[in-house]
C-alpha cells in the first residue's frame, strides 16, 4: 500500500483570527508542496460555496527564510463571500499531480447581515464584495437569457466592428465565437486576433475563417496591442459601433441588436454599457452586477464599467486616437477616461448585455496584484492631478452612495422589478 503523500505546506497571515469572520472574506498567505514544487491551486469550501483562489503571487520573502521553497512566487490569496452562520470551512490546494489535498478544516462563525446594504447596512467591503464580485456569491445555476424588450428593428441600425483578442483560450473560445457569429439582425464586421497560440484555438478559428471579416494568429506585444490589430482591420462610418470581447466573456442573445436599435434610436450617445452576468469555467451564473445610471465623478475615481457590455462609436475613437497599448490591465479604464475627457456622452443602459467568466487563469485574476494595481494608481494620480491613495477610496461618499444604489437596483430586481 502506497503511502499518501503529506499535504502541502502552508500558512495564512490573514484573517488574524478565525474565531468570527466577517461575511467578505480574504485569505492571504503562502503554500508549497512538501516536496518542494509550486502548488497548482487553492480553494475554500464553506458550506454549498466554494471559493477558488489565486496561486504564484510573489512572496520573496518565503524563499529567503525557506530555500527549499520552489521560488519566489509561492504567494495565495482567496477573496468571496461566506455563509453567515456557524460554518465549516476547508482550505484545499491541488499538487503537481492534480491531487487535492486538505491542508486547514475548522469550524468558524461567520457574522449575519441584519440592516440590507441599500438601507445603509454594511461598510466599503461588504458593498464592493456584493455589489461588484468577481467570485461565487451563490450556488451555481444556469444562466437565464436577458428578455431585452420587443422593439421594431430600426432601419439606420449603424454596423459594429467587434475583436475578440485571444492567447490560449481554446477551452472558452469556441462559446465567445458563437456569441458573436450566432447574433441575428446585425451587420457585424467580427475580428479575431490571436497571439499565435499552440492550443486548439487556431483550428477553432480556422473553421469559422468564412464567417469572419478578418482573423490572425502571430506573437504581438499583449491584449492592448491585440485589439488594436484588430480593429485596425475594420472600416465603418463615424456613427458605426466598436467593442471588444475578451476570448472567455461572452454576449447574450439578442445583445447586439439592442445595442444596435438603441444607438440608432439615440444619436447624441456615445458609449452604453450595461450590467454584468458573472459566470463560472462552466458557464455557470455565480453572481451578478446591478450598474446604477452613468456617473462621471464615480469613473473618475474607479472603474466599475463593464468591459465586456460596453460599445462607443468610431467617431469617439478616432477622437481620442484609439487604445494606448503601453497599458496592460487598466485598457478599458484609460480608454473611457478619454473618452470622457473627449466629451462623450456615456450611458448605462438596464440590460444584461454580456457574461464575465472568472476562472483562476485569468488575466484580473494574476494581474491585478502588480501591473493592475500600478495602472490604476498611475490613472487616479492622472486624471485628479495628485497622490491619490487607495485608503482614501474606502469610504469615499460618492463611491458609497454609488454602491448603495447598486444594492437597490439588485433588491428591485429581486422582486421582478427593472430600475430603469
Amino acid at each position: 500500500m502506497e503511502t499518501p503523500a503529506p499535504p502541502p505546506r502552508f500558512y495564512l497571515d490573514q484573517p488574524a483570527a478565525w474565531d468570527r469572520l466577517s461575511r467578505c472574506v480574504i485569505i492571504r498567505g503562502w503554500c508549497f508542496g512538501d516536496d518542494g514544487q509550486p502548488i497548482r491551486a487553492i480553494r475554500l469550501r464553506a458550506g454549498h460555496v466554494t471559493l477558488d483562489g489565486v496561486v504564484g503571487l510573489p512572496r520573496p520573502d518565503v524563499k529567503a527564510a525557506m530555500p527549499e521553497a520552489p521560488d519566489d512566487n509561492t504567494g495565495i490569496e482567496i477573496r468571496g463571500t461566506l455563509p453567515g452562520g456557524r460554518i465549516q470551512v476547508v482550505l484545499e490546494a491541488a499538487t503537481a499531480d492534480g491531487a487535492w489535498h486538505t491542508v486547514m478544516s475548522r469550524p468558524v462563525r461567520v457574522a449575519r447581515q441584519v440592516i440590507p446594504l441599500w438601507l445603509g447596512g454594511g461598510a466599503w467591503t461588504e458593498l464592493m464584495f456584493f455589489q461588484m464580485p468577481a467570485h461565487m456569491a451563490y450556488a451555481a445555476r444556469p444562466v437565464r437569457p436577458e428578455r431585452f424588450p420587443a422593439t421594431a428593428p430600426s432601419p439606420r441600425r449603424p454596423r459594429i466592428a467587434i475583436v475578440t483578442p485571444s492567447y490560449q483560450q481554446a477551452r472558452f473560445l469556441d462559446e465567445t465565437l458563437r456569441s458573436v457569429l450566432e447574433q441575428p439582425g446585425v451587420d457585424c464586421q467580427y475580428v479575431v486576433q490571436d497571439g499565435g497560440s499552440t492550443d486548439d484555438s487556431p483550428r477553432l478559428i480556422r473553421e469559422r475563417a468564412g464567417r469572419l471579416h478578418a482573423w490572425e494568429s502571430t506573437r504581438d506585444g499583449g491584449q492592448a496591442d491585440a485589439i488594436a490589430r484588430g480593429f485596425a482591420k475594420t472600416s465603418g462610418g463615424p456613427d458605426d459601433l466598436m467593442a471588444w470581447i475578451n476570448s472567455d466573456d461572452y454576449y447574450q442573445p439578442g445583445a447586439l441588436a439592442y445595442v444596435a436599435d438603441y444607438f440608432a434610436r439615440h444619436p447624441e450617445v456615445d458609449v452604453v454599457y450595461g450590467h454584468r452576468i458573472v459566470v463560472d469555467e462552466a458557464s455557470r451564473e455565480i453572481a451578478r452586477w446591478f450598474m446604477p445610471r452613468h456617473d462621471d465623478a464615480v469613473l473618475r475615481l474607479n472603474d466599475f464599467v463593464p468591459q465586456e457590455t460596453m460599445f462607443w462609436r468610431r467617431r469617439l475613437w478616432d477622437r481620442v486616437g484609439g487604445l494606448d497599448t503601453s497599458f496592460k490591465f487598466a485598457i478599458d479604464w484609460d480608454l473611457l477616461l478619454r473618452f470622457q475627457a473627449a466629451g462623450a456622452r456615456i450611458v448605462r443602459i438596464p440590460y444584461f448585455l454580456a457574461c464575465f467568466r472568472v476562472h483562476p487563469t485569468q488575466k484580473t485574476s494574476y494581474s491585478m496584484h502588480d501591473t493592475g494595481q500600478r495602472e490604476i494608481t498611475l490613472l487616479r494620480e492622472r486624471t485628479h492631478g495628485r497622490a491619490f491613495p487607495a485608503r482614501e477610496l474606502e469610504g469615499h461618499p460618492v463611491l458609497l452612495r454609488y454602491l448603495r444604489r447598486s444594492a437597490w437596483i439588485e433588491f428591485l430586481w429581486k422582486l421582478g422589478l427593472r430600475a430603469p
